[in-house]
Parts: C-alpha cells; structure tokens; sequence
C-alpha cells in the first residue's frame, strides 16, 4: 500500500476564519444577514475549491465543545468542555459526519485538533472523574503556564488513559463502519503540546492499540512539540509527524522588515543565542549564513533518522494558528523562500493555514474577536530595530487587490503541482551540494541539494535572501528546468529553481 504520508500536504481550517457571516461594509450592515448556514455545512459545500489548490489533508482545529468556565473572550477551542461532541458555533455531530464523507469522496484525508494535556475547567470528566486531573496542593485543577482557562489532565491515572484512547477511537470510527466491517472516520489528529503531557509513556500504550485497532488504515499523528529532541522522543514512542519549530525558527530570528515592509535579513541574535535547542543552527548561520542554518535543520533528521523507526515526517510552515501570519511578520519575500524550502526538503509535510493561499495577514481568532496579540513584527526604520504588535481578527485581510491575491494563490498551487509531480521531492533521498556562491561564506543565502528516487535525479536551488546571487558552480544548472529560472547563473531574490537530470 502506497503510504499518503509521503505526499500530504496539510490545509489547517480555523473555523473561525471561514464562517464570518457579519456584513463587510456599512451599507451591508443595513441589513439582515442572509447566510444562516452552519461552519461545518458550509466547508462542506465548498470543497471543491480547496480540491484546485490541490492540498491534499484537511486539518480542523479542534471542533469541540468550548469550555465557559475561566473563558477567556469568546473561548478557546483548545478549552474542550466534552470530547465526544461538535461545538454548535461549528455545526452537529451528524454536520461533521457529512464534511468528513464529503472529504473522502473527493480524494482529502481529514484530521482533528485533539487536545491531550487538558480539558476546560468545566469538562464533564471534572464532576464525573476528578481524578483524572492533576491538582495543586489546594485540591484545584491544575494547569500549565497562563492557560486559566484550562485543566490539567492526569495521565499517571489508568482510567484517564483508558478514557483517552476511547476518545481518539471514536473520532477515528466516526462514520460507522464499512462492508467489511472496519470502522471509518477522521484519519487522525494534530496532537496539541503533545510532548506536555505528564506522563509521555501515554503514548507508548496508545498509539500502537490505536494503529492495531485500525489495522489496514494509515494514520497521521502530528505533534505539535518544541526542540529537535522532544520531536524525536516522540517519534520513538511512534509518533508519526511533528512539527519543526526550528525550521519556523529561521524566520523568527534571521528575518525582519525594512520601513516599507519588505523581506530583510535581520537577526535576533539574543533571540536565537538564548534558545539552547536552536543553537547548533545559530552556530551554522554564523559561520555559513542562513544557507548553512537550513542545511543543519534539514541535516539534523536526515542523520539521525535510523533512530526514528516511526518518521520523522516534519510539519514545515510560515503560517500556523498560534504563530499568525508569515506575511505579516516577515514580509512577502522571506514567505516565498521559506515555503519553497518547505516544498522542496525532504520528510517534509508542507503546513498551510486556511487563508495563506491569498495572502492574509491577521491571525484568525483564538480567543478575542479582535486584540494585539504578541505575534508580531521586528522592523528596522531608521537604524533602529523596532517591535509592533500583531492583530488577532475575527475576519480575513487578504493581500489587496484581485491580481495579488491570483498571484499568491499561483504560488501555492505550482508548488503543490510539483511536489506531486516528481516522486524524488516526496521520497527522494537528500544529498546537500555546493554551490559556490559568490558572497562571503558568513553570508551565504543559497542552499543547494540533490533529491533522488530510482531514476529521477532533481537539483534544488532556493536563494533565502534579499538580494541575487551568483553560482559559481555552473554544473548544477545544466538539468531541465521544471521550476523557476536562473539566468546568466545569477538566481533572483527569495526565488528557487529546480533542475531535472537526464
């Protein structure tokens, strides 16, 4: 059986961002809203136009219930209040059976946002089984850092890991099952701070039963985790995916804006210095520039995979709904070479949220219909590096203008188009090459790697910085080009260029 994995492409849907029914302009506002239909009912009956951008797995913040105790503004989703239900701003149960019917039909694979480090205060599990939750020495729910709106859960407690995996099963078997009698239903989740919990031996116990109770069907569990080793713990535990914070982390730290909001080279030294588990690559981008710092986020899997018999497959993005939007903090140029990156590595599952395929720049809301949030951007105006706020809307701000949001959303869809197209981008082998840039080796903005499987042999090219470069090692351009161009040698700005041998 073909694993999906390899080609997945995931398409984060906040609902929030999709279902605004509120009039978009004053004489809207005049009157009564027509469109009663529910989130859920609505991405079902437009589908179709994720299907022409070609992402292939649909990945749903998590649809429960939202917690009201400790809510903070209009509740968070990852504030569950029961697991085994749809929240009613979404849609219904039977709604959500239907998106993920619709789904399957048209080819997508479907996964949910689950929520295993806590609940909501008010979760039916903290009358029922209040021992399923850590405490403080009060006798109160517990919870981590400043999410008071939350509940610890507990998982030293047999019972609560029992409770859980039943959990996960019921969504994985949501749609009943099938003439042959294997249950069907999501085709697994996005584990939220899975690497959180207090017991990560959870995951030794469930993910093997999970696999075995739904042997036949290829499952993605994708962890949101922090630092290469809490990644690979998990992968060891049998994780499937996780997400590579240290590949965003080339944006946050070695990216910023000039005065007029274009993509400039500016590091966050402090930022980065201070990171303990980044610092094999802030050591590479001051020897060899950010060339050198995406080879060793890239190197770090790639050499140490043998110990990984589960993945790594690694979530790789600009965009996700905790971190906003790429475009806004790091400018158009630093998005387009970060997400060609992404497209082009290996283990790769490109990562998009719902709304990047045309430029959007606020964050869709977690808990606040509109607020700052501290997502924000580090300019240099000046000579001085300043830092401003960014904003959490309930709505979409789109790049402006008809042409630039075609532009964006032809991006996107030509890099999908490619990675399916050539199996060495989703299967090949990696093998990073020289290319002989012409700037000093602390400079370098240019990585250069082979990508091969069976007879296909692809040379990527993907310049990383604001300014063109010549390659000095002219042998790597001889190929078919199959995406971008370099002319006279030189390879333009935050561009990439992909050459097939023969």
């Amino acid at each position: 059986m073909k694993s999906w994995l390899y080609s997945a492409i995931n398409y984060q849907i906040n609902p929030r961002s999709i279902a605004t029914r509120e009039p978009r302009n004053p004489l809207e506002a005049a009157g009564e809203v027509k469109d009663s239909a529910s989130i859920l009912h609505y991405l079902t009956t437009h589908l179709d136009v994720l299907q022409d951008l070609g992402v292939t797995v649909l990945h749903l913040m998590p649809p429960f219930p939202l917690g009201k105790e400790g809510r903070k503004g209009i509740g968070s989703p990852y504030a569950a209040r029961d697991y085994f239900d749809v929240d009613p701003e979404w849609g219904t149960l039977d709604e959500m059976r239907a998106w993920v019917r619709r789904a399957h039909a048209l080819g997508f694979k479907v996964i949910i946002g689950m929520v295993p480090n806590h609940s909501s205060r008010d979760h039916v599990w903290i009358q029922e089984h209040p021992d399923y939750y850590v405490r403080t020495e009060n006798g109160d729910a517990a919870y981590d850092l400043d999410w008071s709106d939350t509940a610890k859960l507990d998982y030293t407690n047999p019972g609560l890991r029992e409770a859980m995996i039943d959990v996960y099963d019921f969504w994985l078997s949501l749609l009943g099952t099938n003439e042959q009698g294997q249950p069907g239903g999501v085709d697994g989740f996005r584990l939220d701070m899975a690497h959180f919990i207090n017991d990560r031996s959870f995951w030794d116990e469930a993910l093997p039963a999970l696999k075995k109770r739904h042997a036949g069907r290829e499952l993605l569990f994708l962890a949101e985790c922090y630092g290469m080793e809490n990644n690979k713990d998990l992968f060891r535990r049998g994780m499937t995916a996780a997400y590579d914070d240290d590949f965003y982390k080339l944006q946050l730290y070695f990216y910023g804006l000039d005065e007029h909001g274009h993509s400039i080279i500016l590091p966050d030294h402090e930022s980065a210095a201070n990171n303990h588990d980044f610092a094999a690559k802030y050591e590479a981008f001051q020897q060899g520039g950010l060339a050198a710092a995406a080879a060793r986020c890239i190197l770090d899997y790639e050499n140490d995979s043998d110990e990984m018999p589960q993945g790594p497959f690694l979530a790789r993005y600009t965009d996700n709904h905790d971190e906003g939007r790429g475009v806004y903090r790091f400018g158009e140029g630093a998005v387009r070479a970060i997400m060609q990156l992404a497209f082009l590595s290996p283990r790769a599952i490109p990562f998009l949220l719902s709304g990047q395929e045309f430029g959007a720049e606020n964050r869709p809301p977690i808990h606040e219909r509109i607020q700052p949030c501290d997502k924000g951007r580090r300019m240099l105006i000046n000579g001085h590096v300043t830092q401003k706020e960014g904003v959490e809307f309930e709505g979409n701000l789109f790049a402006r203008g008809y042409e630039k949001r075609k532009a964006w959303y032809a991006f996107y869809q030509q890099l999908i188009a490619l990675r399916k197209a050539h199996p060495a981008l989703t299967q090949g082998s990696f093998t990073l090459l020289d290319t002989n840039e012409d700037a000093d080796t602390k400079d370098r903005t240019v990585i250069a790697f082979e990508r091969s499987h069976n007879e296909e042999k692809l040379v990527c090219l993907i310049n990383l910085g604001p300014e063109p470069r010549r390659i000095g090692r002219s042998s790597l351009l001889k190929g078919a080009a199959v995406y971008g161009t370099v002319e006279h040698d030189v390879i333009a700005a935050f561009s990439a260029a992909v050459f097939r041998l023969d």
